[in-house]
């Protein structure tokens, strides 16, 4: 009997060989695998941190401009603000202009006009009697008087050189310059 359990125990060992042979191989596999995994599980959050690392840099930037467009929105309304009372402070100084710069602003723009004696030269109330006291060769309204500046009316049409007018009719062209001295930057 010992050949047979010489062959019986050569086939074991042979089988707990080829056994011990394909745990290696299947441990070597189950390793590889694992490892492969944790590999893709790396690279896979790796991936995510820098997506996330991209979208909360893009996050960032878009405040940091959505802030700096609202400042610059305030800093515009503020300026705005300042222009409008420029405008708004020409047009109360011109109300108040001395009767010497009116006569002058008067008669300057009178010199300039071709007119018929038909016109009705209307200004403020308390210059009406200086204007009259002129001898200019056109009628000074009697009923009608306007804020500061003068109109001249021939029929239907009207000549509008009043302070307020002038100084909106010439906004758009001022505003720019007065910007610019204002607000050097």
């Amino acid at each position: 009997m010992s050949n047979l359990e010489n062959l019986t125990q050569k086939i074991l060992d042979d089988a707990k060989k080829e056994a011990d042979l394909i745990i290696g191989e299947s441990n070597k596999k189950k390793e590889e695998i694992v490892n492969l995994k944790i590999k893709e599980a790396n690279e896979t959050k790796t991936r995510i941190l820098e997506k996330a690392s991209r979208e909360a840099e893009m996050i960032k930037d878009r405040i940091i401009s959505n802030a700096e467009l609202s400042v610059r929105d305030e800093k515009l309304k503020a300026k705005q603000v300042i222009i409008e009372k420029v405008f708004s402070l020409a047009k109360d100084n011109l109300k108040s202009l001395n009767e010497d710069d009116f006569i002058r602003f008067l008669k300057g723009n009178i010199e300039t006009m071709s007119l018929d004696g038909s016109e009705v030269l209307i200004v403020p109330e308390y210059m009406k009697e200086k204007v009259k006291s002129l001898g200019l060769s056109i009628n000074v309204s009697e009923d009608e008087m306007v804020e500061s500046g003068f109109l001249i009316k021939n029929n239907n049409v009207i000549m509008n050189y009043s302070f307020e007018s002038l100084v909106d009719f010439l906004r758009e062209e001022l505003e720019g310059e007065i910007a610019v001295k204002l607000f050097k930057e």
